[in-house]
């Protein structure tokens, strides 16, 4: 079966919102068999989506819609279903009864706009929304199955797995998606490690991408039932590790560094402080983003100013003054002095010119020093890192956490 996933909305077609729900439901369908063989995104207009609809179903037997069924007058997809479908909507009494329980349960008021996302075209049939209001919809249009969900990722991902699924017709073969996330190179350094590796055809293909200064080796393994996908997935991914070694943060697409150092962290029971100028937090945020940080993440110091550099870490003036706040001997008393004031037995300091402005000639946009105090002392490492000012603040804090990674004993999950 070969399947068409269409995104609805302004906010896609005019690229202010990203489209993660098709990734999820390509990955998904992958797993279960299914060839996903063309994304759509469509605005919110009732003839395009109708439009949509129809000609996706004469191109493929799957066609997965999301998005356009909230209460508003934009949400415009069930209105459109109905056409392509050649039908009318009707009210689906027991959808309406379980909008309007939902809205008891959370002691919300219920305003008669809502009732409209229990209107379901006559040639179709409601899917229950377990974590949302909007249900879902079944229909088929010829000989393709289609099926409507919500926009927001979770009651998507929700509907998909407690409904959809169990619909989609028995497994021909599998198609496994894994990635492979990785921190310290650029994509064409990997790549060049790895050439003979990344297999363009056959029943594993592997290639690279890189975004916000990590770089993903993605691994899609086709095979005519799980295991042996499974085996073809896990035997080269053994094969890329073994030889990138600790360029290689995790696998799966919740690897990160910061996930990785809180697991190496956490073995060694060792914890961490951070100072952060430059980054602003972000160093902190990478940290707190993971679940349990707080078993080895003690806090951070945001000393953006000179006198907050003195004042929260003890910066020497006579450092300030003679060397800059961007500089090798202001960010390790950076490192140290936030080591020292938390009790921690390791520092992270971060300082460096972001951009867009600030920037002269001796210290350009871009020098970026991060250092790491800990039991032997303080180290500290100079960048010349490219891009506009969020993508060196980020590609500063990973840098600044990578390095603690590398100190501390490989984790090998």
């Amino acid at each position: 079966m070969k399947a068409i996933i269409i995104a609805i909305g302004n906010e896609l077609t005019s690229g202010q919102g990203l489209d993660t729900n098709s990734a999820y439901l390509s990955r998904a369908l992958g797993e279960a068999g299914v060839e996903t063989i063309a994304h759509q995104t469509v605005p919110d207009d009732r003839a395009a989506i109708a439009g949509a609809i129809r000609a996706a179903a004469e191109s493929a037997g799957l066609v997965i819609v999301t998005g356009g069924l909230g209460p508003t007058p934009d949400d415009l997809t069930r209105e459109a279903l109905a056409d392509a479908l050649e039908t009318e909507l009707r009210l689906d009494e027991k959808s309406l009864a379980e909008i309007e329980a939902l809205f008891q349960r959370r002691q919300w008021p219920m305003v008669p706009e809502n009732r409209v996302q229990a209107m379901i075209p006559a040639k179709a049939e409601a899917i229950a929304n377990s974590c949302g209001t909007a249900p879902g919809i079944a229909a088929k249009l010829g000989g393709c199955m289609i099926f409507v969900t919500p926009g927001v990722p979770r009651e998507m991902k929700a509907m998909f797995e407690n409904h959809i699924s169990a619909r989609l017709p028995s497994r021909q073969g599998v198609i496994l998606h894994s990635i492979i996330r990785l921190f310290g190179e650029g994509e064409s350094g990997v790549a060049a490690r790895i050439k003979d590796l990344m297999h363009r055809s056959g029943p594993v293909v592997v290639g690279t991408t890189v975004a916000d200064g990590m770089v993903s080796i993605r691994i899609i393994s086709t095979a005519g039932d799980a295991a042996v996908a499974r085996q073809q997935s896990d035997q080269i991914t053994r094969q890329i590790c073994q030889r990138l070694g600790r360029l290689v943060v995790g696998i799966g697409e919740d690897a990160s560094v910061s996930q990785a150092l809180g697991v190496a962290l956490d073995r060694v029971g060792q914890s961490l402080a951070t100072a952060e100028s430059c980054t602003g937090g972000m160093v902190g945020e990478m940290l707190t983003a993971v679940s349990g940080s707080s078993e080895y993440y003690l806090g951070g110091v945001i000393a953006y100013a000179n006198q907050a550099k003195r004042d929260s870490l003890g910066v020497p003036e006579e450092l300030l003054a003679k060397h800059g706040a961007v500089s090798e001997q202001v960010a390790a008393a950076m490192a140290a002095g936030v080591k020292e004031r938390f009790g921690a037995d390791w520092g992270i300091g971060v300082t460096g010119i972001a951009g867009p402005a600030g920037g002269t000639d001796e210290k350009p946009v871009g020098l970026v020093y991060t250092s790491l105090a800990g039991p032997d002392g303080v180290e500290v490492a100079k960048h010349s890192l490219a891009g506009d000012r969020y993508h060196i603040r980020r590609r500063a804090a990973l840098a600044a956490l990578n390095t603690l990674r590398l100190k501390l004993p490989e984790t090998n999950d």
